[in-house]
């Protein structure tokens, strides 16, 4: 989708079909059919920017969200007590603190947290 974004862009920005052609290394047809199809491309865009940003939205309120603000404020405090901290301790932190708040969310709350490298990241 983003290719087709792209040579949406270029399109209407003056380029022209030989050139976009050339320099997205597709043949005139399927260029033609981008073009051609362009609302319906910039829809499906828009949707899927939506969906995404709605599940990234519910997947980060509630107790997600607290804990990240509050090992935000605890990693500023060890910071200013000059307390060298760890992706390992960090990552310790963010867990306990997330299951005190879980257990204080509401009943269906049924989103797990893994502090993972990729999460510390």
């Amino acid at each position: 989708m983003e290719m087709e974004l792209k040579i949406i862009k270029d399109y209407e920005g003056g380029k022209s079909v030989m050139v976009i052609a050339f320099q997205s290394g597709i043949s005139y047809s399927t260029l033609g059919m981008i073009l051609k199809n362009k609302n319906k491309v910039v829809e499906a865009i828009k949707r899927s920017a939506s969906l995404k940003a709605m599940r990234l939205t519910k997947i980060l309120q509630g107790p997600t969200s607290v804990m990240e603000k509050l090992l935000m404020t605890w990693i500023k405090e060890q910071t200013i007590k000059n307390i060298p901290l760890s992706t390992m301790t960090v990552m310790a932190k963010a867990k306990r603190l997330f299951v005190v708040l879980k257990e204080k969310a509401e009943p269906d709350y049924n989103v797990e947290f893994i502090a993972s490298s990729a999460w510390f990241k």
